[in-house]
């Protein structure tokens, strides 16, 4: 079906109180000085939910140079497409000029060959009809009061499904990661796959082996932000993604079927962390995610690498990852000193028998301590174990804290 070449055009539903005043403003200038200017993604779709954005991203016919002339506080940036980010105090407002569907042959593609057409600009139209499933696809206009509607957004929000844009089959092809995202906004919105995308998910997921590795690192990490990463993982598995995803995990859970049980356990107490509205950091989902891993290792019992000093070992394991997918290099230093700082919190299973002295003190006064910290709680939960010692180092930290040493 051929989407309309105007859009439906809905009243906004909600006070303008929920909405961001700073991102209206920029919204507005833009349009006085003559340019279309939008509200777009994701923000809309979570005002419409009910949902508080973490973002506001503005969608703009204004070219990037004229939008850098309007704002004075904005750089241009981007290296596949040139986008404008403007500052508003300690703000940052991501605005990107309309763009176009990158043209295909229908068959899959990889990131270089995508970047050649990417950088094509076009209308509202064109923007919106470029985005992966129409829930995603809705513009507002925060100064009109009105929400554009291109390809029955609203009426999939209202029915709570995932429809892709076009013949799934195509659009997962075109750029398999969507299948990955179509995962993402299943759990985290809690809505249902149309028969069509369901399909195409099982038939066209094969085409993540053409993606980066970086890419494909960069979305798993989105997808433990869910709220829902134990039902994401098991969607993965049933896919018979985690090969492509994640290597070294899969060589590991292929040890034994509760070793993926294990896993989930740990998923589960994140889930429990990001509903309570917690945000755990890049580096404390890196290590909740290749932590019961790191731990076999750390066990001479179940160890498969040579080396055996925890230093050398959890170095192996991380630099091979980082070697893949070019994870930051901060933050897998970062998930490494909360790994083995879980060796003198609590010795792992296996470890030596005598235990080494440290410096509790200095452990504390670590940056990445809380993170630690918190870690252990997490270990200790989902192994079924009780949290007397998480609380004994609770304490410790406020003591040496406090300077009661």
């Amino acid at each position: 079906m051929t989407p309309p070449k105007a859009p439906r055009h809905y009243k906004v539903p909600f006070s303008h109180r929920r909405l961001d005043r700073r991102a209206t403003d920029i919204v507005r200038r833009l349009q006085k000085a003559g340019h279309e200017a939008y509200l777009v993604g994701g923000c809309v779709r979570d005002l419409l939910l009910g949902r508080n954005p973490k973002d506001f991203d503005i969608a703009t016919s204004a070219k990037p140079n004229a939008i850098r002339k309007l704002f004075r506080r904005s750089r241009i940036i981007g290296r596949r497409f040139k986008l404008v980010h403007v500052y508003v105090g300690r703000e940052i407002y991501e605005v990107s000029t309309f763009r176009r569907q990158p043209k295909t042959n229908g068959k899959s593609q990889s990131d270089t060959r995508i970047l050649a057409d990417d950088n094509a600009y076009g209308s509202a139209r064109e923007d919106a009809l470029r985005r992966d499933f129409t829930v995603n696809a809705l513009f507002m206009d925060p100064v009109g009061n009105e929400i554009l509607d291109w390809a029955s957004g609203m009426e999939d929000l209202k029915h709570e499904v995932l429809h892709s844009l076009g013949d799934p089959k195509v659009r997962f092809r075109e750029d398999p990661v969507r299948v990955l995202r179509l995962i993402k906004f299943m759990r985290r919105l809690e809505f249902s796959p149309g028969k069509e995308e369901i399909e195409a998910a099982r038939t066209e997921c094969a085409h993540l082996l053409e993606a980066p590795p970086p890419r494909l690192m960069e979305e798993v990490f989105r997808l433990l932000q869910t709220g829902d990463s134990e039902g994401v993982f098991q969607d993965l598995r049933a896919l018979n993604l985690f090969k492509t995803l994640l290597p070294e995990l899969t060589r590991w859970m292929n040890r034994g079927e509760k070793n993926f049980d294990r896993l989930l356990a740990r998923l589960r107490v994140l889930d429990q962390w990001v509903g309570e509205g917690g945000e755990p950091c890049y580096s404390l989902r890196l290590a909740i995610l290749y932590g019961p891993y790191v731990e076999d290792e750390l066990n001479p019992e179940t160890r498969t690498l040579s080396m055996r000093e925890p230093p050398q070992l959890v170095s192996e394991i991380l630099h091979k990852i980082q070697q893949r997918a070019r994870l930051p290099r901060f933050a897998l230093s970062r998930a490494s000193r909360i790994l083995l700082a879980q060796t003198r919190m609590d010795p792992l299973p296996g470890s030596t028998k005598k235990r080494r002295r440290f410096n509790a003190e200095r452990l504390v006064e670590n940056d990445w301590f809380d993170d630690a910290l918190e870690y252990l709680r997490g270990r200790l939960t989902a192994d079924g174990r009780d949290l007397a010692l998480y609380d004994e180092w609770h304490e410790r930290a406020l003591s040496i804290r406090e300077g009661d040493r």
